[in-house]
């Protein structure tokens, strides 16, 4: 049986542009009535979505993308979580119409990838919101599910699987799951194309699978500002595992380490950030030195949450 395919040329239905509007379900980024995104609906009795004419194809899909990512969420002096909210439902939907066309690989990679960009944006920019407001899990999840896709489309398309989207996409699953083998696992096949980004993932992750830290001052500057984004996101589990392994490994009666130069291995931008955090963990910070011991650590405290005054805000083109 042939997939359905979509004829709706418009953003959102006519008939559910009419529904909205009579029961007063027009959100407030929906100013402009001829500029209404179709909302993300779950399957029931008497609501059928495989309807033609509430189906939209897939360059309709493309372009409500881009209309969502390049004017709505640019809007200016509109609380970030309202517009994540807005822009996570119509992507829902988006991905939803694609799947019940069963839209071509090739549709897939011209629609998932700035999904993917979006995400791993969110995650970085909504990282302070409260569960309540915004849900990293769930935003995960999304993200999970988007490009573990489109390296599988890679996967079966070898012809594909040595452009610069492919290693943009790898690249990112792993820097966005450091240390984590059942991810790293599947960006394996991309090891022996021709990417420096793709090799510079796969090391730093598995340096932090090992305990080898050093390699993430080495590479986090190099990569792109994306990449940067979702390590940020892991940095403070990163520099809690970072301190306790060094107190291990220099763990000695009066072992003094330079503030200065932990201040690199740790990614703080100044020095007061890296005395906090060794205080934090219980750590005798003295002078321009820190007593690095493994009896000091205090293992029982929460991690260091990112500083929003000291943390880099990106520009980014998702």
């Amino acid at each position: 049986m042939l997939p359905v395919k979509g004829i709706c040329m418009e953003m959102c239905p006519k008939e559910e542009t009419i529904m909205r509007k009579s029961k007063k379900l027009v959100h407030r980024l929906e100013c402009d009535p001829h500029k209404m995104v179709k909302c993300f609906s779950r399957s029931a009795a008497g609501n059928l979505l495989s309807k033609p004419h509430i189906l939209r194809p897939p360059s309709v899909l493309k372009n409500t993308i881009s209309y969502l990512l390049n004017e709505i969420l640019t809007i200016p002096n509109i609380p970030f979580n309202i517009i994540y909210d807005f822009i996570d439902d119509r992507l829902n939907s988006i991905k939803q119409d694609a799947t019940i066309q069963e839209v071509s690989n090739q549709e897939w990679m011209a629609i998932l990838p700035p999904i993917i960009r979006f995400r791993a944006y969110a995650a970085y920019k909504c990282y302070e919101y409260d569960v309540n407001t915004f849900d990293p899990i769930i935003n995960l999840k999304h993200f999970h599910e988007s490009i573990f896709k489109i390296v599988r489309i890679f996967l079966e398309d070898s012809d594909k699987s040595t452009d610069e989207l492919c290693f943009e996409m790898v690249s990112l699953l792993i820097v966005t799951n450091l240390g984590d083998y059942n991810v790293l696992q599947p960006a394996l096949p991309f090891i022996t194309k021709k990417s420096t980004l793709i090799k510079k993932a796969v090391l730093l992750s598995l340096s932090i699978m090992n305990g080898n830290f050093g390699h993430l001052f080495e590479i986090y500057n190099t990569l792109p500002a994306m990449h940067q984004c979702v390590i940020s996101v892991q940095l403070p589990m990163l520099r809690r595992k970072i301190l306790k392994s060094m107190c291990m490994g220099f763990n000695c009666k009066n072992n003094y380490f330079a503030i200065s130069i932990l201040t690199k291995i740790l990614l703080h931008n100044k020095v007061q950030e890296t005395i906090k955090e060794c205080q934090h963990y219980c750590l005798t910070v003295i002078g321009d030195k820190v007593e690095l011991s493994k009896s000091l650590f205090n293992n029982e405290v929460d991690e260091v949450m990112l500083d929003s005054k000291s943390r880099d805000i990106f520009d980014l083109n998702v």
